[in-house]
């Protein structure tokens, strides 16, 4: 009788259910990476349900501006940070212009308008200005606060598209 229990205790490893299995393939699972050169961050996680997104962040992260953004020439990148989800995208990007601070909002507030972005806050502040815009028909939204500086403005752009 105690071979027999000894031989059914030794049968009683179960295989995972296909519930546990699926619930394992759900956990999120990411990574994180410094590069020691440059300072830039990068970052991607997969959540439950399969969606990636991704992050990257430094001085040398190539803005990859949603359409129809761009910065205006001669603009010099302090930093970016680029998240992408699926198809959506959002940019954060510091900068300085040589344009002034109102010349600044000027250049954006033409490219959105020629793009068919409403701009839904204009706001000239004392120590900035803040302009925001929606483009209605595919939810893609900005917003820049312009400071004026010795040599121009310094600026920080987001553009998000295709991101809630």
């Amino acid at each position: 009788m105690a071979s027999c229990l000894a031989l059914a205790g030794c049968g009683d490893t179960q295989d995972p259910s296909e519930a546990e299995v699926a619930e394992e393939d759900a956990k999120p699972i990411g990574s994180y990476t410094v590069d020691p050169e440059t300072g830039e961050v990068r970052a991607v996680h997969t959540d439950g349900d399969g969606t990636r997104t991704t992050l990257a962040a430094g001085r040398t992260v190539d803005p990859v501006l949603p359409a129809p953004f761009v910065l205006p020439p001669g603009a010099t990148i302090e930093s970016v940070t680029r998240v992408e989800q699926g198809e959506g995208r959002l940019v954060t990007i510091v900068f300085a212009s040589e344009l002034d601070r109102d010349a600044l909002a000027e250049f954006y507030r033409e490219l959105a308008g020629e793009a068919g972005f409403s701009v839904t806050s204009d706001i000239p502040g004392e120590s900035a200005l803040v302009l925001a815009g929606e483009n209605f028909d595919d939810g893609t939204t900005f917003a820049a606060t312009i400071r004026a500086s010795d040599d121009g403005s310094e600026a920080e752009l987001t553009v998000s598209a295709g991101i809630g």
